[in-house]
């Protein structure tokens, strides 16, 4: 896959991947495209379309902006995290990126006090 405006992210795999998650829990709650599109003030297209994973702008791949994805969690009666990809993946702590900073600011300190010592001596 070419890299994008978004950099090397595989975004059509992301589209995807909401798409079919879109799709099945909007069957399992019984509903239509068109109660779904009616429920979260979308036009029935727009639902088609994120279904689909398809857009009408290039590069023609949906891409659904944050309080699209609220509107249709919402009329959808789930949390949004449930439509998006890989959202149970964890970030790494905040505890080892200080500890990181910690670690560098003291070497920092350290080689300052190194070329302070030389240029004493």
């Amino acid at each position: 896959m070419a890299e994008s405006e978004r950099g090397s992210l595989a975004w059509d795999t992301y589209a995807y991947s909401f798409a079919h998650r879109l799709l099945i829990i909007r069957k399992k709650r019984g509903y239509s495209q068109e109660e779904l599109a009616e429920r979260c003030g979308l036009h029935r297209n727009a639902v088609s379309n994120l279904e689909r994973a398809t857009s009408n702008r290039p590069p023609h791949i949906s891409d659904p902006q944050l309080s699209t994805v609220y509107r249709l969690a919402r009329a959808l009666e789930v949390p949004p995290a449930l439509l998006l990809p890989e959202v149970s993946v964890k970030l790494p702590s905040r505890s080892k990126e200080q500890a990181t900073v910690n670690a560098l600011s003291a070497v920092e300190t350290e080689l300052h006090r190194l070329l302070a010592d030389d240029v004493e001596a």
